[in-house]
């Protein structure tokens, strides 16, 4: 599923029809990808920045872990996890079955990872010895704001590609009008704004 959808962008955009959707969903999944890395968002495992739900493989090192009465919590380098497949803590990297941590020794909450009373194994600080896989982002349907974020840029760009590189474009009587560059807008950004990944 897109951010949006092209025939939402064409409500935006007179001069548009059905033959542009190809065009649209193309513009569409680039804004995706910006959006992201607009907002901090590393590359998921298929190589692709998106907002949306995606496959994650990280490694959370010393700085990612709480310290004192939080010194069980890892905070996640990636969007909000939708869900956990495994978690591994394993010095020598090998992530075998026996360094496997059970699904009932975490709890996932939002970026935080945090161990459980009783777990068998505590945060590692040795390099990539803590191994998480996780699906992270966002479930478009819950966050209406990316969607309006995503009309509102592809239709800036969708009406404005033919320009880009000029300040202005002539207008049909005579005069001209000034054209937003084609990185993200203003207002777009101010959407995206809770999205940012905050250090942790």
């Amino acid at each position: 599923m897109a951010l949006a959808t092209a025939e939402q962008v064409r409500a935006l955009v007179p001069g548009l029809s059905s033959a542009d959707d190809a065009t649209i969903g193309v513009v569409l999944a680039r804004i995706d990808a910006s959006f992201a890395r607009y907002c901090g968002h590393p590359t998921p495992d298929s190589g692709a920045h998106t907002m949306e739900a995606a496959a994650y493989t990280m490694y959370p090192g010393r700085y990612d872990i709480g310290t004192d009465d939080d010194r069980n919590v890892l905070v996640l380098p990636c969007p909000p996890v939708l869900s956990v497949t495994s978690v591994h803590v394993d010095p020598d990297q090998d992530y075998g079955g026996d360094t496997l941590l059970g699904a009932s020794e975490y709890v996932a909450d939002g970026r935080r990872l945090e161990l459980l009373v009783g777990a068998t194994a505590g945060w590692s600080t040795s390099p990539r010895a803590n191994k998480v896989v996780t699906s992270s982002g966002y479930v478009v349907a819950d966050h209406p704001v990316l969607t309006e974020a995503a009309i509102v840029q592809a239709a800036h760009l969708t009406s404005n590609t033919s320009a880009a590189g000029s300040s202005s474009t002539s207008t049909r009587g005579g005069g001209s009008r000034s054209i937003s560059p084609l990185s993200l807008l203003p207002e777009v950004r101010e959407m995206l704004a809770r999205y940012v990944l905050a250090l942790p």
